[in-house]
């Protein structure tokens, strides 16, 4: 009796050893890659020809309104046959699959998540030729360069989130009822009632030189009286009023405003459920030569009746700013509102 049970007792083990090793699945690899990097798989004579072309117009089309031109991604061609376990954790792939079977006689391009690698996005497109692909890349090109964009804004988001200056964002929070995730070495370098300006110091290394490189956030609020305030013309107005008084340059008489030589772009937005506008465009010092990109997002803060601007800038004159700007991007689109003692 002992023995059978014995027996009894291994087996069962066993069994529950082989179903707990059936049900388990092996973790995903973190992502690797740059920021702004696609890998495209396909092969050499379908990259040179007039697909390849298209993917290069939709994914190499120009940063908005940066100082030089920089695209929106950079695009990396990697032959089939060398598509294995070190590229396929890439945190942007294009995946080129030109057959003539059942699945592919209706062109597809379907994005995916996590194929691969944990954070990854996966884009396939499938076709029976290449003219046929490039068509349906042609036609979803907005939603692409959206979906991958917003993804590399929500990365450097996360990236912020690991390493933040907790009181800052709680005096933040406290004394203007706005809430932001700040890097740790962000400072306050100017505040009033209704002006906050944040600054970020570094130092980058390039050509065996360190550089300086700055970002900033504003921060700046006024009563909604109207819808009208939400227009591009308010909207530039009243930025260059704040810049004015707020935001002075390295030389007497120097401030910061709006190069309109460049004109900004606009678009009407939802942001957190609540209507809101962006800008986006270059500024200038005012009798200095220093100047850069910005980006900036109005929205209502309903149970306190007014507009909050929260805006981000990059200073890096030895560098692409291209990233630098998706970063201060995912800084501004952590805003949220505390809300207002009844």
């Amino acid at each position: 009796m002992q023995i059978r049970a014995l027996f009894s007792v291994l087996v069962l083990a066993i069994l529950a050893g082989c179903g707990s090793q059936e049900g388990a699945r092996m973790p995903l690899p973190g992502k690797v890659g740059a920021s702004g990097e696609v890998v495209v798989v396909t092969d050499q004579r379908t990259w040179d020809g007039p697909l390849g072309d298209t993917l290069r117009s939709i994914f190499g089309a120009p940063y908005a309104v940066l100082p030089q031109f920089e695209p929106e991604f950079d695009l990396v061609f990697l032959p089939r046959d060398e598509f294995d376990r070190f590229w396929k954790p890439h945190r942007n792939i294009i995946d080129i699959d030109l057959a003539d079977r059942i699945d592919t006689q209706e062109p597809s391009v379907e994005i995916y998540r996590d194929r691969f690698a944990s954070g990854q996005l996966f884009v396939a497109g499938k076709a029976r030729t290449a003219a046929e692909l490039a068509q349906r890349f042609h036609e979803r090109r907005r939603d692409l360069v959206s979906v991958f964009h917003r993804e590399e804004v929500n990365r450097f988001g996360d990236l912020v989130a690991l390493s933040t200056n907790e009181a800052l964002m709680r005096d933040l929070a406290q004394q203007h009822g706005v809430m932001l995730t700040l890097p740790r070495d962000a400072q306050l370098a100017h505040q009033t009632e209704d002006f906050i300006w944040i600054d970020r110091q570094m130092t980058r290394m390039k050509g065996g030189e360190n550089h300086d490189v700055q970002q900033g956030i504003f921060i700046y609020f006024e009563p909604y009286t109207s819808d009208t305030l939400l227009s591009m013309r308010a909207r530039l107005r009243e930025r260059n009023s704040r810049l004015r008084r707020h935001v002075e340059g390295p030389t007497p008489g120097s401030f910061m405003t709006t190069e309109m030589r460049y004109h900004p772009t606009y678009e009407e937005v939802a942001f957190n459920g609540a209507f809101a506008s962006e800008l986006r465009g270059l500024w200038r010092v005012e009798n200095d030569y220093m100047g850069g990109p910005f980006y900036s997002l109005t929205t209502y803060d309903a149970s306190r009746g007014r507009l909050v601007t929260v805006e981000g800038y990059a200073y890096a004159p030895y560098f692409n700013k291209r990233e630098y700007m998706r970063e201060i991007e995912a800084v501004v689109r952590t805003l949220t509102f505390v809300p207002a003692a009844p």
